[in-house]
Formats: structure tokens, C-alpha cells, sequence
């Protein structure tokens, strides 16, 4: 019930290379249905897309799927999620109803950083899983801050992800305790973005 995944991303060419790197992994239907639950051991809701006055204008927060939506605008959270003792950022898409769900494990030292993307269009119906190197500020902002990764020539970077089926109101459970040993997500359907973006270590300059 698992997959394995393992990128590994090298600088062929003869220039340092700046890098940066995201995996944008969609859930759809049948996992992805109305009352479906994204769950993440969320320790701060950093930034919101569609924060200030739009914020709850189209009455969806981050927890909880609604069933599709003509007119829909895409929303976009970056989260700070914390990490087991393995240094795994653990994140799930659950349908309680059908006892079927999606478990998305990365690595904290790999991709730190989060965005949970959803575009309920119907027609599209789908909710974006998104571990990330960088933080949602982009390209420039990761240069003037110093965490832009920059790739010597045959330098390289690995990735390493886990897809994993959750079958069944047992492995549903099972899946929510493990996210929840890490870090109790916000209980509110639309927590104040805090602005709050960690500084990123472990970057050539």
C-alpha cells in the first residue's frame, strides 16, 4: 500500500545553478469529497493567499473539503509543520466516509516548508499537497534572504517521498494519531496567518 519515491536533481552544467523545488501532489475524487479531511501536524499557519477581507468570503477553510463549487477561486496556506523523530513530515487527505485516504510522508531537512493548495472547481476538484525547499515568498525573497540553494557543477540534491493508501477507519486512525504525536493542528476553520517564515539553514551562500 505504499510508493516510493527518490529524486535526485544534479547540475550538469558548467554554472552555479540556483535550485528550488517542490512536489505539487493532487488529490481528487473519490478520496477527495465533501466533508473530507486534510490533516497535518500544522505547528503555525504562516500565510494565506486569500487573507485580509477574502479571507472567509467563500466559506472554506483549511480542514474541512466541500463538495465542488461553480465560480470557485483557487486558495493557497503555507504551513510550518513539524516533524517526527525520523525527521518525517507526515500529511493525509482522509475520507471518513468511504474509510479511504492518501498519507504523504517527506523529510523536515529536505523540503521544510509547506503549501496546501485548493482549487474545488467543479470540473477540477482538487486539493494540492505541496512540500517545498523554499517558502511561498519566491525566488527573489529566497535570494535576499540568504536561503536560496545554489548547485556547484556535478553538485546534487536528493528527495524522497512516501505515497501511502490508507485503507480502512483503521489506518485513517492509525494515520491522525501519528500527526497528531507531532503536532495538534489549529481547530479553527481559518487561523490568522501569523507572517511568521522560519529562517532556512543548511544553504550555500
Amino acid at each position: 500500500n505504499e510508493i516510493r519515491l527518490s529524486d535526485r536533481v544534479v547540475n550538469h552544467g558548467f554554472s552555479r545553478t540556483p535550485h528550488m523545488y517542490f512536489y505539487h501532489i493532487n488529490v481528487s475524487h473519490p478520496v477527495l469529497d465533501e466533508g473530507s479531511r486534510y490533516l497535518a501536524p500544522i505547528r503555525d499557519v504562516v500565510w494565506a493567499g486569500h487573507a485580509g477581507e477574502r479571507y472567509e468570503a467563500q466559506k472554506v477553510g483549511y480542514r474541512t473539503v466541500p463538495a465542488p463549487q461553480l465560480g470557485f477561486k483557487e486558495q493557497v496556506w503555507q504551513h510550518e509543520l513539524g516533524a517526527n523523530g525520523a525527521g518525517e513530515v507526515l500529511v493525509a487527505v482522509v475520507n471518513d466516509r468511504l474509510g479511504l485516504g492518501l498519507e504523504v510522508v517527506t523529510r523536515k531537512d529536505q523540503l521544510p516548508c509547506a503549501y496546501e493548495w485548493q482549487n474545488f472547481q467543479a470540473g477540477h476538484y482538487a486539493l494540492g499537497i505541496e512540500p517545498s525547499t523554499h517558502h511561498v515568498l519566491g525566488n527573489l525573497a529566497a535570494r535576499e534572504r540568504g536561503e536560496m540553494i545554489w548547485l556547484e557543477h556535478g553538485e546534487s540534491r536528493s528527495y524522497n517521498a512516501v505515497f501511502r493508501v490508507l485503507d480502512g477507519t483503521g489506518d485513517i486512525a492509525a494515520a491522525e494519531s501519528r500527526i497528531a504525536a507531532i503536532a495538534r493542528q489549529p481547530q479553527q476553520d481559518y487561523p490568522p496567518p501569523s507572517g511568521n517564515f522560519p529562517a532556512l539553514g543548511g544553504r550555500s551562500r
